[in-house]
């Protein structure tokens, strides 16, 4: 749940960037799309 939170928090800092959102979050792109299918955001 904490983890969802982080990551609509970063899609909403960067408009939904996912890109960015990612390298705030120390992700992949690749491994946030599956964070992003996982929770159905």
């Amino acid at each position: 749940e904490m983890e969802k939170q982080l990551i609509m928090k970063a899609l909403q800092k960067y408009h939904g960037n996912i890109t960015e959102a990612a390298q705030e979050l120390g992700l992949t792109r690749a491994s946030l799309y599956r964070r992003l299918e996982k929770y159905n955001l």
